[in-house]
């Protein structure tokens, strides 16, 4: 299958068990977590060829995410591995309406945060790829993130492959104004903005894809609210969303990341892409934990609305 490579940070998440605040924890489920790690997996599960390109600590937590991340297909032959070093941390209590769900990080000077750039020959990283993701995540983890990442997309776009960018916004890392100029210095190098309508809003003053594809000059933004999803490129196309209880609300947006590209990059229309990318949003938010563990079957199962009960 084609190659696809992701970039970014994975770290481990600590939640209490039964929806549990931190301070009633007497103890804690754990998690490997990351961004572009989960949009690896949900392409590998769906039959791409995916890499991972990272740093880990030489500890037993690097080693859990390594083995973490080949349990679920990902090859892990490019990350890089530091000795005196961190893994990141974060705490996420999950919770019900009124009270949201939130996270608690823990993740400063982490062995991604402070990788060196040189050590990354990406011509030789994307030799035969064809599709390289990046989150806005990455970029605002320090400098030295900030210039990998426009690095690695200058070198993807240079190799023809196929560049996709997730905003994901995050105000504990960066300031609107500081993402909005990462995402503008990054814009020429992209094919795929992923955004959602409350990043375009924070970051930009948009609420329009149009206007967030003009203000980029990318070939494909898609816009994403809790009612619909919407794709902007030589069509426009715009999907409602469907209201599931979720058990675990973390990774939606990674799982509809990897769905979409997978449809995207198989040249099925950018309305297949957005029902596949929603379908495995939908089935991510009844799996714990932040990886998209679903197989094509279940994709094409809810896909069709055929009913869905106990497999036999």
């Amino acid at each position: 299958m084609p190659r696809v490579v992701t970039f970014g940070e994975a770290m481990l998440r600590l939640s209490p068990p039964g929806r549990r605040r931190i301070e009633q924890a007497a103890s804690l489920d754990v998690w490997p977590a990351g961004s572009e790690l989960n949009v690896a997996i949900g392409l590998a599960r769906l039959g791409w060829s995916a890499s991972w390109v990272s740093r880990l600590p030489r500890n037993p937590l690097g080693r859990l995410i390594e083995a973490h991340a080949r349990a679920n297909r990902v090859e892990t032959a490019s990350v890089t591995w530091a000795d005196d070093t961190r893994l990141g941390l974060y705490f996420v209590e999950v919770a019900e309406p009124p009270r949201p769900t939130t996270a608690l990080y823990d993740r400063a000077g982490s062995a991604f945060a402070t990788l060196d750039p040189t050590e990354l020959d990406w011509p030789e990283l994307l030799e035969g790829v064809d599709a390289f993701h990046v989150s806005g995540i990455t970029p605002a983890l320090s400098k030295a993130c900030a210039t990998a990442t426009e690095e690695a997309l200058a070198a993807a776009r240079a190799a023809g492959c196929h560049t996709s960018y997730d905003v994901n916004f995050r105000t504990r890392l960066t300031t609107p104004e500081d993402a909005a100029r990462q995402v503008e210095r990054l814009a020429p190098h992209l094919d795929a903005v992923l955004c959602s309508n409350r990043d375009a809003h924070a970051l930009f003053g948009l609420d329009e894809p149009d206007e967030l594809r003009d203000r980029l000059a990318s070939p494909l933004v898609v816009l994403s609210s809790r009612e619909q999803r919407v794709a902007v490129g030589d069509t426009t196309e715009v999907i409602r969303r469907r209201t599931y209880e979720a058990v675990d609300p973390i990774g939606a947006g990674d799982a509809f990341c990897a769905g979409f590209l997978d449809s995207l990059l198989n040249g099925v229309g950018l309305r297949i892409a957005l029902e596949r990318g929603e379908t495995m949003s939908a089935l991510k938010l009844t799996i714990p934990g932040d990886a998209p563990l679903i197989s094509p079957g279940e994709v094409e199962t809810l896909l069709t609305d055929r009913p869905v009960g106990v497999d036999r």
